[in-house]
């Protein structure tokens, strides 16, 4: 049997049929089994039903994109294939399992030298008297035996995912997975993958999951937020875990109910979150301005979306930037970071907690649906090294009235612009809190001269987190290489990708988009000839704010497009060739 690096398949079905919990399934049973993989979603923006797809990855090696070009595709029904088709192509050799139904086989599931297996789904569950329901079990099942994995591990993961269920639920699913682990007979790929050299324990999460996890890991214990797509896993995982750690969640009434609650709660001590998607965060916008002159740490998760106002809620894109950089009335200070995928969602998240609790300000991390929603297989992350937040409480030392908003340091060069913070109840801490410009113990104020003195505190931070943070960005490839190649948040997975088959070029990755690390960029492009922003928006968001900061020249170049469809590798080398996609 041939060995692959890699195999890709593609699960297609509508709502009901399970698709997404099969390759939940599969992803869980090669996490134990020590392999690497991932999956990611495509559905439709209704509410339930409607055609879907999985699209999984499985690797020996770390999977930083879903293959586009199938090994194994499933097709429940000849009518679901037709909306995926820009998103997968059947290889030359693949497996194609589908419901045994009449007409002929669409051309989009045609392979020429591999296998085209009709399946009695229905004859299947009514032979063994399974109900509908069970029938992803039994594509389980035949997905185990077409890997040629053993059935024992697709029965532990029967177990795990139905063990609070009945004996009946489990038995009955165990006897679905063995009818599809049946079925095939002898039928297996003409190639596989090598079994890992060592089976280490790994953990298969989502990017929304893994952010709530970090936040809850962080300190996190107050969260309050909406429902939106594609974040609406933080709020259901953090409904879940909270709780255990006597922390405390309200599902808000809306986006500003949501923001005004978090800042309260930080207010008061208590280290506070939301997330949400562009609807949302053009909602929180005038709050986050509030959380900024007040000097309140927040932070706030924007899983972007596609698209203006409603937009396309179920596809991923990278359009927020201005927005979270500039967005808002008035001037004032907020940092900005940006995971590129599940496992750097830990490290994000406990940054920004970090840097929201230290410098008094807010904190947005801009992930985007294809990271919130995709399920990956990581190693178990160890946090022990990770930044501790610390805020800065400091108890009331003069005799006249506490000076929140103390500008007695601004003279001190090395002074971050933090001022001492007292939480309610604190002896001698009694101070206002408002929107409205303020004096040092926050009394309002509209003269000028303390409007720019306050302007400069609180400036002042970022320009302290820009020297921590000057360091917080990746680069990949020689530094004699002659092209320069620039990528942030999701698409940085098709950009190593590239970069494997290209050694003519290097990648820098930013980790925190503002303030952005000017000196480490600098560096980077030194000698380079050519220089390549890469990004999923129409307008090259991150391409123009680099330009504004003077740090790009008139030769450097942007790539990029609507978010809909997730960049693939050889889309990625004709736009780098300058062709037409």
């Amino acid at each position: 049997m041939k060995q692959k690096k890699n195999l890709h398949m593609a699960l297609v079905g509508s709502g009901g049929d399970g698709v997404m919990s099969t390759a939940n399934m599969i992803l869980r049973t090669a996490a134990r089994l020590g392999f690497y993989g991932m999956m990611t979603q495509s559905y439709g923006p209704q509410i339930r039903g409607g055609e879907s797809a999985a699209h999984v990855t499985i690797g020996v090696d770390p999977v930083t994109q879903v293959g586009f070009e199938k090994e194994i595709v499933v097709c429940f029904r000849f009518s679901d294939i037709a909306r995926f088709t820009k998103e997968l192509k059947v290889s030359e050799t693949a497996l194609v399992l589908h419901g045994k139904e009449e007409g002929e086989l669409p051309e989009s599931l045609k392979t020429k030298k591999g296998l085209v297996m009709p399946i009695p789904f229905q004859e299947i569950l009514d032979s063994e008297g399974l109900p509908e329901i069970a029938k992803n079990v039994v594509l389980f099942g035949m997905l185990l035996k077409a890997l040629d994995w053993e059935i024992k591990e697709g029965e532990i993961c029967v177990q795990e995912v139905f063990g609070r269920k009945s004996s009946a639920v489990i038995s009955s699913n165990l006897r679905a997975l063995e009818a599809g682990f049946k079925i095939l007979g002898s039928i297996t790929l003409p190639f596989g993958l090598p079994k890992p050299e060592r089976v280490t324990k790994r953990l298969s999460i989502s990017g929304n999951e893994a952010c709530a996890r970090a936040a809850i890991d962080a300190g996190c214990r107050f969260y309050a937020g909406y429902p939106i797509t594609p974040s609406s896993e933080i709020l259901e995982t953090m409904s879940r875990l909270l709780p255990k750690v006597g922390g405390q969640l309200i599902q808000a009434e809306d986006e500003i109910a949501a923001m005004g609650m978090i800042i309260g709660a930080s207010y008061g001590g208590v280290p506070s979150m939301t997330a949400t998607s562009g609807p949302g965060i053009s909602l929180m916008t005038e709050m986050v301005g509030l959380a900024s002159i007040a000097e309140i740490p927040v932070v706030i998760v924007d899983c972007q979306r596609a698209g203006p106002s409603t937009g396309i809620p179920s596809r991923a894109e990278q359009s927020d930037l201005w927005h979270v950089l500039y967005g808002g009335h008035g001037d004032f200070p907020r940092v900005v970071l940006a995971p590129t995928d599940v496992k750097d969602c830990f490290q994000a998240m406990h940054r920004a907690f970090y840097l929201a609790e230290g410098y008094q300000l807010p904190v947005v991390v801009l992930s985007d649906g294809s990271i919130g929603q995709r399920l990956e297989i990581i190693d178990l992350v160890d946090t022990k090294d990770f930044l501790k937040p610390k805020r800065c409480i400091t108890p009331p030392t003069n005799n006249g009235a506490y000076r929140r908003y103390d500008l007695s340091l601004q003279k001190t060069s090395d002074w971050s612009g933090v001022g001492p913070m007292a939480i309610p109840g604190t002896k001698g801490g009694m101070h206002s809190i408002a929107g409205i410009e303020h004096t040092e113990t926050g009394t309002p104020s509209s003269d000028g001269d303390q409007h720019e003195a306050m302007n400069q505190k609180r400036f002042l931070k970022l320009k302290a987190i820009a020297k921590e943070t000057q360091n917080w960005h990746s680069c990949f490839g020689s530094s004699s290489a002659p092209h320069a190649l620039i990528a942030w948040g999701s698409p940085a997975g098709v950009a190593k990708e590239y970069l494997a088959a290209h050694n003519h070029t290097a990648l820098f990755i930013p980790a925190i988009l503002n303030p952005f690390p000017m000196e480490g960029l600098k560096q980077f492009l030194k000698g380079r000839k050519t220089v390549t922003v890469l990004e999923m928006n129409y307008q090259g968001q991150l391409f123009h704010h680099l330009k504004a900061l003077g740090v790009l020249d008139g030769k450097a170049k942007s790539l990029r497009r609507s978010g809909g469809l997730p960049f693939k590798t050889r889309e990625l080398e004709t736009m780098m060739q300058g062709g037409v996609v």
